[in-house]
C-alpha cells in the first residue's frame, strides 16, 4: 500500500482517536502515528467557520502530503520520534496551522509526524503576511 500511494490527506479522527488517512477516492488506513514527507497545512475556511457557528466538530483541516510511513491503531510498534517543533491548529485561534512556540503561521513542511501528542514538523514553510491594498 505504502510504495504506490499518491499524495494523501490526513486528520485527526476524533471520533476513533488517532488519524484517518485519505487517497483521492477511499480511506488508506486509521492509523495512531503518521510521516509525511513535502507536506502542506489545509484547512478549509467554510467548514471552520461552520464549525464555530455550529459549535461542533469537523473535518476542515488537513496536513497533506507523500506518506512515508504509518503505525496502524492496534500495532505495537512506534516510528522513531523526528526532531522538530510543535504544529499547532486551533480553529478558534487562527485559520491556519501555526509554529506551537512562535506562534508563526505555517503553510507546510518537508517532514511532519503526526501521532498521540500531536504534529511535529521539520523544515517549515511560513506563510507570507498578506498586504493590504
Amino acid at each position: 500500500m505504502l510504495d504506490n500511494e499518491p499524495r494523501v490527506r490526513v486528520f485527526r479522527n476524533h471520533k476513533l482517536g488517532g488519524y484517518t488517512i485519505l487517497n483521492a477516492t477511499r480511506v488508506v488506513a486509521s492509523a495512531r502515528q503518521v510521516r509525511l514527507a513535502n507536506v502542506e497545512f489545509l484547512v478549509r475556511e467554510s467548514g471552520r467557520q461552520r464549525m464555530i457557528a455550529r459549535g461542533r466538530r469537523n473535518i476542515h483541516a488537513y496536513a497533506v502530503g507523500d506518506l512515508i510511513d504509518f503505525v496502524r491503531a492496534l500495532d505495537v510498534v512506534d516510528l522513531a520520534p523526528i526532531t522538530g517543533r510543535r504544529a499547532v491548529y486551533d480553529p478558534l485561534h487562527a485559520p491556519h496551522f501555526f509554529d506551537g512556540e512562535t506562534k508563526a503561521p505555517l503553510a507546510g513542511a518537508a517532514h511532519v509526524q503526526l501521532d498521540q501528542a500531536g504534529v511535529v514538523y521539520a523544515g517549515g514553510e511560513l506563510i507570507a503576511p498578506s498586504v493590504a491594498a
